[in-house]
């Protein structure tokens, strides 16, 4: 597999329209050979939100701001958190 390669997934929010916002997923990219990725696809929207204790498109944007990251990044580092102890 080409390691430049970049994997895709999407988080549907009902109400991604907030904010004049015309999608309703967001879109997360992992590197191609990220294990995080392979963990992921096997859940959908409702389970990822479910992990990451987060159920609305907003509230997912102001967690990311007091976190001082991007809504991509505060999504992987809940899940990441969640999997090493589930995991470990």
């Amino acid at each position: 597999m080409n390691p430049k390669k970049r994997r895709f997934y999407n988080i549907y929010f009902p109400n991604g329209n907030i904010e004049k916002r015309k999608k309703r997923d967001i879109t997360i990219s992992f590197r191609s050979e990220d294990p995080l990725y392979e963990k992921c696809k096997e859940f959908g929207s409702s389970k990822i939100k479910e992990i990451i204790e987060i159920r609305s498109l907003k509230e997912l944007k102001i967690k990311a701001k007091e976190e001082d990251r991007s809504v991509g990044n505060l999504i992987k580092a809940r899940l990441r958190k969640y999997f090493e102890h589930k995991d470990g």
